[in-house]
């Protein structure tokens, strides 16, 4: 399989841990949607500019991140699955699995429009939203992360989803975490000692 899009997006790098955890060989291409000398290689794939992508052995296209980790559960080897197949168990790590894919999402908008757009075509009233919304997500997350993994001896879905999370913050908004998520941070470190994390921090 090869997976389209950088590690630098917290939605690929998400779908590489996961086939990674999973045991999965996949083929990496690294290119950034925003690269106009990309555009043309993306849209082979997917006409809406966007990554992750992840190509299968028969030539098929899978996009959007929650699609493609779905897929990845559902094909697992045995005993790799990352979430629960049924039941209150799925409801309750697909709904971990969205607080941080929707905190995410809030810190890559903060990047558009506190550090992409020009500045005089900012809105300060946006922007703070943005940043309590970002936050609010961070402070649920540091009541909820566990002492080990959610996936209890080995990380799940719901750890990888998180991590990312994470992580974009740690890059990208270290002026609204420092100091304030001790429990995260200490998660951060549990994770960072697995290759599948580690191999992928964006560099």
């Amino acid at each position: 399989m090869l997976l389209i899009g950088r590690n630098h997006s917290p939605y690929t790098r998400r779908v590489a841990i996961t086939c990674a955890l999973q045991g999965r060989t996949i083929e990496r291409r690294e290119l950034g949607a925003r690269e106009p000398e990309n555009a043309a290689e993306i849209c082979r794939y997917n006409p809406g500019l966007r990554v992750p992508i992840l190509v299968l052995d028969d030539g098929t296209p899978l996009i959007e991140t929650a699609a493609i980790c779905e897929w990845l559960d559902e094909t697992a080897p045995e005993g790799k699955r990352l979430i629960p197949a049924s039941g209150v168990a799925r409801r309750d790590a697909l709904q971990l699995i969205a607080l941080a894919h929707q905190t995410t999402e809030k810190l890559v908008t903060n990047v558009y429009e506190g550090l992409r757009r020009p500045a005089e075509y900012h809105w300060p009233e946006f922007q703070e939203r943005t940043r309590g919304q970002i936050a609010g997500g961070l402070e649920a997350l540091e009541a909820l992360v566990p002492d080990g993994f959610f996936g209890g001896e080995q990380p799940d879905g719901r750890d990888v989803a998180v991590i990312c999370c994470w992580h974009m913050a740690e890059l990208t908004a270290k002026d609204l975490i420092d100091g304030r998520y001790p429990r995260l941070t200490a998660f951060a470190d549990r994770m960072m000692a697995i290759p599948a994390v580690a191999d992928t921090y964006p560099r």
